[in-house]
């Protein structure tokens, strides 16, 4: 289900998203918030009225009821639109009401946003999430299949899977061959998190035991 474009989203102080917000969050200069692609509240506030994200007159004539475009940014801070698409979307996040910096609490303002390198990590987890949620979809959807004894392809698999998001998909072959594409990444993705001890962090997964190699039955504590 979608969320309308305006609400924030919000992490649960106990996930890795909270902790890169709450570690990456700095006063950056509005001018020089575009080398994060992460704005300001404030900044963001300036462009929605059509101004740079310093503020001054407006360079464009918008309705600032209206969600900001990818394309809209890239005319206000003069970028090069990479896409000339609406690929590229920007999401409001709920910051942290207070951080820690230097040993002392620090109430956050709408100045604060994540520099560079926390941005680029945000971007990765909620990528990564969002791979392991379609992994999840894709697979109840095989065990439902299997047992129904009906065949569903990837693509319908994937074109149900958006639906649940409300992106729209079409029957055009250019597209589905797209989506086709696009599932394959995400398993080569998928298969490199899963197969990577440095990204799964969790010993448990990431332990081989001696009777895995050998074969044979596992040895417990207290056993010859």
């Amino acid at each position: 289900m979608s969320m309308p474009a305006h609400q924030p989203v919000v992490f649960s102080p106990y996930t890795q998203e909270y902790v890169v917000l709450a570690n990456g969050l700095r006063i950056v200069p509005e001018a020089k918030q575009h080398r994060a692609s992460c704005y300001s509240q404030s900044a963001w506030q300036n462009m929605l009225r059509g101004r740079l994200p310093q503020g001054g007159k407006p360079i464009i004539l918008r309705n600032p009821e209206d969600y900001l475009s990818y394309a809209e940014i890239c005319t206000l801070e003069q970028l090069n639109n990479r896409t000339k698409t609406d690929a590229y979307e920007f999401l409001c996040v709920q910051m942290p009401r207070e951080i820690y910096v230097n040993g002392h609490v620090e109430r956050t303002t709408n100045s604060y946003t994540l520099d560079s390198s926390a941005a680029n990590q945000l971007r990765k987890l909620l990528r990564e999430s969002f791979i392991r949620v379609f992994l999840d979809f894709e697979t109840r959807n095989r065990i439902f299949a299997q047992a129904n004894n009906i065949h569903r392809s990837d693509v319908e698999i994937m074109e149900r899977f958006f639906m649940e998001y409300d992106i729209p998909v079409s029957h055009d072959l250019n597209e589905r061959e797209t989506l086709r594409r696009l599932k394959q990444r995400w398993h080569n993705e998928a298969t490199y998190l899963a197969s990577s001890p440095a990204i799964i962090k969790d010993g448990l997964v990431s332990r081989i035991d001696e009777h895995e190699l050998t074969g044979g039955r596992p040895k417990y504590d207290g056993e010859d």
